[in-house]
């Protein structure tokens, strides 16, 4: 499933893009420095992405990461915590992507939250398209990272999996503190 993938965001790269169409709607919850919106709006040629975060400067190194990809266009940029994602997007989706814990090259202090994150992978499970996928990729390393991790972990064991597939991925031999991701897909 993972050919030769070795970082948890790769891995979310791979999965969410396996049958990603180009004309469908995507959420990257967590702009950061672009990477996650960028990757998902070189796939939906003809689609939409809506990509949330709360500090400024994550959007202004995203829109700066589009512009240069020539890309901008496909994509509506959202000063707002995910767990808001309801108030921005109400159609069906197709994907959404979590890359939680804080801004790289940013505030330290700045960090997703267990309860807004539970609350936004809440309101994107119900978004969800039968088909469609939601990664997440989740650092436990930082301060406040164990606690997200558990609420994260404790929100998906509770999707039902007659609707749900969900699966979760750790690196056995690596830092306990490396990278855990949690793969979705709505198969009902």
């Amino acid at each position: 499933m993972f050919r030769q993938q070795r970082s948890a965001v790769a891995m979310a790269h791979q999965f969410i893009a396996s049958n990603l169409p180009v004309d469908g709607t995507a959420i990257d919850a967590t702009a950061g420095n672009g990477n996650d919106t960028v990757f998902l709006a070189q796939h939906l040629k003809k689609g939409r992405v809506f990509a949330f975060d709360i500090q400024k400067q994550a959007l202004d190194n995203t829109a700066d990461l589009l512009k240069q990809q020539g890309i901008m266009d496909r994509v509506k940029l959202i000063h707002d915590g995910h767990q808001n994602i309801d108030n921005y997007v109400q159609e069906p989706v197709d994907a959404v992507m979590f890359n939680l814990g804080y801004l790289p090259g940013g505030d330290h202090c700045i960090i997703t939250k267990p309860d807004s994150t539970v609350e936004a992978l809440q309101k994107a499970v119900r978004l969800l398209k039968v088909g469609g996928k939601i990664s997440l990729v989740v650092y436990t390393g930082h301060e406040g990272g164990l606690e997200e991790f558990n609420a994260v972990e404790a929100a998906i064991k509770e999707l039902d999996s007659r609707n749900y597939w969900v699966v979760g991925v750790r690196f056995v031999n690596r830092p306990a503190a490396a990278p855990v991701s949690f793969f979705i897909e709505r198969v009902g």
